[in-house]
């Protein structure tokens, strides 16, 4: 059914913002996702900055340990920066470790208690998918601060949400494994543990739904968003799945790049600087993989919007 120029206005008075949003299959939500990305590299060098904010603390400390390695006056145990032990050395200046909790948080986890997670899907991530759904000619900075302090109380309560979602699972998968061995032949625990991770996946999906639908909608009620868009994602499996499975395969292509890139440059002199310069295309294109992925979203849902108004005025 082709949406008729009635339909396609309504959905722009109701859902204000790029005109060629509305994606009539999986593959247009996708090309018009990334090209969303694409378009918007300031957005990804402040997004950058942020990384590199955070990335600091812990780089100033290998420094530290490296001027008392340096001096002759190094404990003998490393400085500690948070969850990272941080002594400097040839084979430690990728910092595998970070940038494993970089890619977890942009391969969508349901819940991560690590400063990045909050930073990322609770402070940035509203103003992130408003200046994609909509960017104006304002000052950037302007527009993005506004947009993230705009919904900043509700994609916090979308994240205790999820924290919540995340508790419940694990602690019915604990309740119910007992049993479940007892009922089910064949029983195995791979198999369970699989299926358990799907389920956090599922919920995952559904949560990142509800922040898109969040900017596009003005929604206010968090828990009232996540149930509609529990059945959106029910409704619309056939769109929703593959851009899933494409996003997350692009994610995991990643990280084993990052794996094996640095198991290679560990045997090489200069490993310190082309890691280094390395990390940051790493970083870079897990932010333009995170974007793409919301601005695919959004498009998806602008389009299941423009078909169901299609169907409410033939």
């Amino acid at each position: 059914m082709t949406p008729s120029l009635e339909s396609i206005d309504r959905l722009h008075e109701w859902q204000p913002g790029s005109p060629d949003a509305a994606a009539t299959n999986v593959i247009a939500a996708i090309i018009w996702g990334a090209r969303r990305a694409w378009g918007s590299k300031i957005l990804i060098a402040y997004l950058w900055a942020f990384y590199v904010l955070i990335h600091a603390r812990i780089a100033v400390i290998k420094a530290v340990n490296a001027l008392l390695e340096i001096l002759g006056i190094a404990a003998s145990e490393p400085i500690l920066a948070g969850e990272f032990n941080v002594l400097l050395s040839s084979a430690q200046s990728l910092d595998t470790s970070y940038l494993g909790m970089i890619l977890n948080s942009v391969a969508r986890p349901l819940w991560s208690p690590n400063g990045y997670f909050f930073l990322f899907f609770g402070i940035i991530a509203g103003g992130s998918i408003a200046y994609l759904h909509a960017p104006r000619p304002a000052s950037f900075l302007a527009q993005i601060g506004g947009n993230c302090g705009a919904y900043l109380g509700r994609f916090v309560r979308l994240i205790l949400i999820a924290a919540t979602l995340s508790w419940l699972i694990s602690t019915l998968a604990l309740i119910l494994a007992p049993f479940i061995s007892r009922l089910v032949p064949g029983y195995s625990r791979g198999r369970y543990e699989l299926v358990v991770q799907f389920v956090i996946v599922g919920c995952a999906v559904v949560i990142d739904y509800a922040r898109v639908r969040t900017v596009l909608r003005d929604s206010r009620s968090m828990l009232m968003e996540s149930l509609r868009s529990f059945r959106f994602v029910i409704r619309n499996l056939a769109w929703v799945l593959p851009i899933e499975i494409l996003f997350f395969s692009f994610a995991a292509l990643l990280g084993v790049a990052i794996s094996e890139t640095a198991n290679v440059l560990r045997s090489q002199s200069s490993f310190e600087y082309i890691t280094f310069v390395g990390e940051q295309f790493y970083v870079l294109a897990l932010i333009w993989l995170r974007l793409a992925a919301w601005g695919s979203m959004m498009a998806l849902y602008q389009g299941a919007t423009l078909k169901r108004l299609a169907k409410a005025s033939a």
